[in-house]
This record gives structure tokens, C-alpha cells and sequence, in this order.
């Protein structure tokens, strides 16, 4: 006999999956963009969360339920009913997310299978906010045939069947997965004491909403991407599919088409196409140690050589020299490179400006380096603040070393095929991102910069000379008081403070040889304006103009070259009309000397990891 508690939940799936069908009956048959609008807005966040722990990581799972829920958008009239309308949606989920190619690497070993008791704990209880932590971790690295089908069940609440139905597999097939999937995680976590009370914690996790924004992108659905006349949708609702491109907002939060200014979408498009790529993050691939003592201790547990990557610059943020941004964009984004300093060596890199003074590395760390540089230059070997020292596992000697200018990916290779001591291993660190938003306080607003350069006609490049291969980053931090700045009331234009204004637009740059963004004062300051005006309930429109004079190398000032930039973006408020929802910025035209450059500017609202 079944479950009571089961046949509940089966009678109100099956009456929230007629409600599906119903809306997206509502789209095909009558053109109507309310009900699929309400269809977009019952299953975002399910949809956002199953993208989030396929993609890893917030931007890639925005593309990823943009493009599904323009599939749904294109291909309603296609549903057949062969599955539930929320199968079907993640099934566009789960293949667009496969298709970005961009999984991290998985751990390679996992510990045998533990024995499982019976759930210990109740329902209700707290999950402790580390514990939770730990566990959404061990699930992102779960490897994917594990992963869809585990939170799938657990953390949304599919059935079995309905999973199958999702990831296209055999019934018998996910409940292999399923079992598999829980003993692996219960493996990983009962020595943390969150095993046994596994499956009731994940539907706790359940806990990340689509970001609002994501409603401006499908502004910039063309015609050609709606559903044709032929395939059951009439002129009528065609021309309703159109509205509905045009006014998303009201998909999302029930806005009308005024809601939306018309170059929302444009500036949404900038700043996506702007973003480093999955290419420009190789570096963060690697399973970098943070500090020289710590990797000396890895050393020595381990007995694999230290890889000590010193550079002027900020090498994570591709804000530092030619030579550091050719080894990242060419020799550290190689895959063979990667997985060497992965398997047999301790990977570090340290940014010179924070060892000189006033740096703000430790006193121990700048000893440690002081005393590297010093025992390379007696051995007569090359050294400097670009160069790659690689240190004896026993004692933390300098045994041989690279300068930047010499490290292709093949030289790279060889060498390090050369100096490995030890059998092919496990990374002793997890790779994890490297630019990484800085401590905020309460109330804050966090923004990540972006800058890159264009070609002649204002695209992203496809030759890259020296200093052009990564883009360049930037974090800013403003505090509740500046952001308020950024919400006048409705109707109101004003100039921001000069202050503000500075700490925004004069990172608008390209990359440089830079360490912070006015080191020394590099920055000569002519014009840095910036207007917020109020044109809706819900919008603030954003327009900066940017002049000053800066000198592209840093510890050997060169002639001044000028950067003229115009941005444009919008701020979106929350239902309040107060509090910020979101931000984008993005320049119109911008030059710096005679190249052009392209900055995008973005609200933070996702976890560091």
C-alpha cells in the first residue's frame, strides 16, 4: 500500500503539472503571454538551481535558463505531453548546461562505500550554516551522472520517474544513480557527521532564486527566434510572443512594458559578452597554494617540488604584466601544463607589489621571498619579480628557475616533465576561482569590473598582441550609504558626489602593467561624471563620461596616454522602489590612446567560493 505521505505528494504534483500544461496550453492556443509568463515564474528557480549545480557557477547558469526558456519559448507548440511540462523544461536545462562544456575537473578518488544507518534527525531541525556549506560542495562535486539525478530527487523533490524522464534515462538506470550518488556523498560526510541525516538536508539547500535581471536578456529575443505561424501558432499570437520579448519584465515580476527602458536589453548584452570566458579562466584550473610558507608545507608532506610564480601585477585579476598575461593566457591554460602542476607539483603564485613595502604580506612572507631571490641571484641563475622558481620539497631551496619570456607551453612542459619527483597524484588543493570578491559589509554593494579590448568595429577580439590576452578585472565594494546614491526619487536627476564617481569610472581602463588602479598617482584626472536619474518605478538610468591621462607601465613611468570613455547602464530597484535589486554599466565608446576597450560593470550578488 502506498505511503500516505507519498500519495499526498503524487495528487499535488499531478494537479500542479495540469496547472502547467493548462498555462502553456493558454501560450500555444491563444497567444496568451500572461499564463506563460506564470509558467516562467513557477519553475525559474527550480530551473536556475538544476543549472547552478550542472554549470558551477552563478553566470553560467543565468545562460544556461535564458537559453532554456527561450527553447520553451520557441518550441511550445512542439509539447506533446509525453512528459510533465517541468520535465520537459529541464530537459532544455540539463542539455544546455552539457553543451557549455565547462564542468570543473572532479576528484578522481572517492572513498569506498560507508555503511548507512537511518535518518537520526528531524525534519525541522537547523542546518548549521558550515555543515550546509560542506554539503552543497560535496554535491557540486559529485560527477554529473551522480549530481543531476541526486538533486534533482532530493533537493527538488522529483520523483524517480519524473527524473528519468529528464535526464532521458531508464527508471532502473536513476535509481542506480540515485543510491550510487547518496553513498558517495554519505562517504564524504560522515567523518563531518552529516551522512545519516543526508536526505533531509538537501531539500534545505533548495534556497537560490533566479536573479531578476535575468528577465532584461529576453528582451533581446529576435523574431526570428519565436515560434513560426506553420507550427500552430497563429498571427495573433505571434504578435503576443512578440510583446512578451519586449516587455520580459513582465514575465519575471509583474511589471508592465513600461517597466523596461528600451536599451536595457542592449547594455545586458554588453556586459554578458564582456565577461572573462571559460577559456580566459584556465588559470583557475589549477589548485594554487595562497602563500610561500604554505606551500613549503605541502612540500614537504607531499615531497613535490614548489611552483612559485612570482609577477608584477595582479596575475588573477589580468591586471599585471605582458610577460605574467602570456603565461596565463598561453602556458597555465594548457591543458597538459595544468594537469602536471595538478598531479606532481605545489602550485603558488604571489603578486610583488604585496612583498614590497608597504605590501601586506606577512613579515615571514617577505622574508621567505627575500631570501628565494637572494639564493637564486648566488647561484647565477636567472631571477626577479617575473620569474618561476621551483623549490626542493625537503628544505625549500631554489633548484632551478624560468623567466616569463622563456615559458611557452612546450618549454613549460619540459621542464616540469624534467623536475617532477613524484608519481602522478591527486591535486593537494581544490582549483577554485581566483578573483574573488572582497569582504563587504552588511548592506553593501558589490561590483565586478570588467574590461577588455575591441577590435576596430567595437567586438570582443580575435588576434590578441601583448596585453590584450585576458581581460582585465576589478572588484568595488560600496558601502549602503554610497549605494544609496545610486536610488533618487522618482522623477529626480542627479550628479553623483565627485568621490564616487572616481571610484568607479577610473578603473574604466584596459589592461595595463597595473597593481591597483592609481598606484603612484598614474591617474591624471580630467573629467569623471556620473548622473542618476530616475525614469521609472523600478529604474534608474546610469550615465557616466570618463577623461584622464595615464601612463601604461608602472615602475618605469612611460609617456601619458589619454582614456575617454561614455558608459551608460541602469539600476533596478527592488519592489520598494528603494533598495537595489541589481546593476549593469557598460561603455558606449571607449579609447585608451589609440585602442579601443570595452567595460562592463555588474551588481555581485553570489557567493565567493
Amino acid at each position: 500500500m502506498r505511503n500516505p505521505v507519498e500519495k499526498v505528494n503524487a495528487d499535488l504534483a499531478r494537479t500542479s503539472g495540469d496547472e502547467d500544461l493548462a498555462l502553456l496550453r493558454g501560450f500555444v492556443e491563444r497567444g496568451d503571454r500572461v499564463a506563460l509568463g506564470a509558467l516562467f515564474s513557477r519553475h525559474a528557480d527550480t530551473a536556475y538551481r538544476f543549472a547552478l549545480r550542472l554549470c558551477g557557477n552563478p553566470a553560467d547558469a543565468e545562460d544556461v535558463l535564458q537559453a532554456a526558456f527561450l527553447e520553451v519559448f520557441r518550441r511550445a507548440s512542439a509539447f506533446r505531453g509525453g512528459s510533465s511540462v517541468r520535465t520537459w523544461i529541464l530537459g532544455f536545462v540539463l542539455n544546455l548546461s552539457r553543451n557549455k562544456g565547462r564542468e570543473e575537473a572532479r576528484r578522481k578518488a572517492r572513498q569506498e562505500r560507508a555503511a548507512a544507518g537511518s535518518p537520526a534527525a528531524s525534519p525541522e531541525a537547523a542546518v548549521d550554516p558550515e555543515m550546509a556549506a560542506r554539503v552543497r560542495r560535496a554535491v557540486d562535486e559529485l560527477p554529473e551522472h551522480y549530481r543531476a539525478p541526486v538533486w534533482l530527487h532530493y533537493g527538488e523533490g522529483l520523483s524517480s520517474a519524473e527524473v528519468a524522464a529528464v535526464l532521458d534515462l531508464s527508471h532502473d538506470t536513476v535509481r542506480k544513480q540515485l543510491s550510487r550518488g547518496i553513498d558517495a556523498l554519505r562517504a564524504e560526510l560522515l567523518p563531518y557527521g552529516a551522512g545519516l541525516s543526508l536526505t533531509m538536508i538537501l531539500p534545505l539547500l533548495a534556497v537560490e532564486t533566479a536573479p531578476p535581471t535575468l528577465a532584461a536578456s529576453l528582451a533581446a529575443m529576435t523574431p526570428a527566434a519565436l515560434p513560426a505561424a506553420s507550427s500552430g501558432i497563429g498571427v495573433a499570437s505571434v504578435t503576443a510572443a512578440l510583446a512578451l520579448a519586449a516587455s520580459a519584465a513582465f514575465l519575471w515580476w509583474g511589471g508592465g512594458p513600461e517597466e523596461i527602458p528600451r536599451d536595457f536589453a542592449e547594455i545586458e548584452r554588453r556586459v554578458r559578452e564582456w565577461q572573462p570566458t571559460p577559456e580566459e579562466r584556465r588559470f583557475d584550473e589549477i589548485g594554487w597554494v595562497g602563500t610561500i610558507a604554505g606551500s613549503l608545507r605541502l612540500a614537504r608532506d607531499s615531497g613535490r617540488p614548489v611552483f612559485l610564480l612570482t609577477q608584477s601585477g595582479r596575475i588573477n585579476l589580468g591586471r599585471s604584466d605582458g610577460g605574467s598575461q602570456f603565461l596565463r593566457a598561453r602556458a597555465l591554460s594548457d591543458p597538459r601544463v595544468i594537469e602536471l602542476l595538478n598531479s606532481c607539483f605545489v602550485p603558488a603564485y604571489i603578486s610583488n607589489a604585496d612583498y614590497e613595502d608597504p605590501g601586506d604580506a606577512t613579515p615571514e612572507e617577505k622574508k621567505l621571498r627575500t631570501r628565494i631571490f637572494a639564493e637564486a641571484e648566488q647561484k647565477k641563475l636567472p631571477w626577479g619579480m617575473d620569474c618561476i622558481y621551483l623549490l626542493e620539497p625537503a628544505d625549500g631551496r631554489v633548484k632551478e628557475t624560468l623567466p616569463l619570456s622563456k615559458a611557452t607551453p612546450e618549454a613549460m612542459r619540459l621542464w616540469l616533465e624534467a623536475n617532477r619527483r613524484t608519481a602522478p597524484g591527486a591535486p593537494l588543493m581544490k582549483a577554485s576561482r581566483q578573483s574573488l570578491a572582497p569582504p563587504a559589509p552588511p548592506g553593501a554593494l558589490v561590483l565586478h569590473l570588467t574590461a577588455r579590448y575591441l577590435d576596430a568595429e567595437g567586438r570582443v577580439e580575435t588576434r590578441r598582441p601583448d596585453f590584450h590576452e585576458v581581460p582585465g578585472e576589478n572588484w568595488i565594494v560600496l558601502s549602503p550609504d554610497e549605494a544609496g546614491q545610486l536610488a533618487p526619487r522618482t522623477g529626480e536627476s542627479r550628479l553623483l558626489g565627485a568621490e564616487l564617481a572616481q571610484r568607479l569610472l577610473t578603473l574604466a581602463h584596459p589592461s595595463d602593467i597595473s597593481v591597483h588602479h592609481d598606484p603612484d598617482g598614474r591617474n591624471r584626472i580630467e573629467v569623471a561624471e556620473l548622473r542618476a536619474t530616475r525614469v521609472s518605478r523600478s529604474y534608474v538610468r546610469l550615465e557616466g563620461r570618463l577623461e584622464m591621462r595615464r601612463t601604461f607601465t608602472q615602475l618605469t613611468p612611460s609617456s601619458e596616454q589619454t582614456v575617454t570613455a561614455l558608459l551608460s547602464g541602469f539600476v533596478q530597484l527592488e519592489a520598494d522602489g528603494k533598495g537595489i535589486r541589481s546593476l549593469r554599466m557598460a561603455t558606449l565608446s571607449a579609447s585608451y590612446g589609440q585602442q579601443k576597450f570595452g567595460v562592463a560593470i555588474r551588481s555581485h550578488f553570489f557567493p565567493t567560493q
